[in-house]
């Protein structure tokens, strides 16, 4: 016998506040992240994802940047997920990326990781090891990737 649910729970709205598009507007620094994320969460929002940068303006997976943008983002919006991207467009080489994602002194609550790339589902598997949660970031269907992925996709649209 289930449980009849008599009303759906609210939507789970997550903002993105930033990437690796080039606009004046678009939040880099730990404090403009932290605005911004303020601004997202006051709206509505109850997941936020980011992306850090370096004080050079550069897209970085480095501890100082990542551990500088989530304490700030954190005071700003406490009990507010917070996601970190560890796509490899920010770091190309699989086995760097691992390493600077190793050195993590904060962690992010999830990571988004967009499947397909190489060396991703190590990187995935050191990040659970960590008990950082993985959100399944986009790819292709054309390409044929593990069935972690699949299982997820089932998961989430059904049979």
């Amino acid at each position: 016998m289930g449980i009849a649910l008599t009303r759906r729970p609210p939507p789970l709205l997550a903002a993105a506040l930033n990437g690796s598009r080039a606009h004046p507007r678009v939040p880099r620094t730990p404090d403009e992240l932290a605005e911004a994320a303020r601004r997202s969460v006051d709206a509505g929002d109850r997941v936020l994802h980011l992306h850090p940068f370096d004080a050079r303006g550069s897209e970085r997976l480095a501890a100082g940047p990542c551990a500088a943008a989530l304490r700030t983002v954190h005071a700003a919006c406490p009990r507010v997920p917070v996601s970190l991207s560890v796509s490899d467009a920010v770091e190309p080489d699989p086995r760097r990326r691992r390493e600077l994602v190793a050195v993590w002194t904060i962690l992010p609550e999830p990571v988004t990781a967009n499947q397909g790339g190489a060396g991703i589902r190590e990187l995935c598997d050191d990040l659970i090891g960590r008990c950082v949660g993985i959100e399944a970031g986009p790819f292709t269907l054309a390409e044929p990737h593990r069935s972690y992925v699949r299982v997820w996709l089932s998961a989430v649209s059904g049979p």
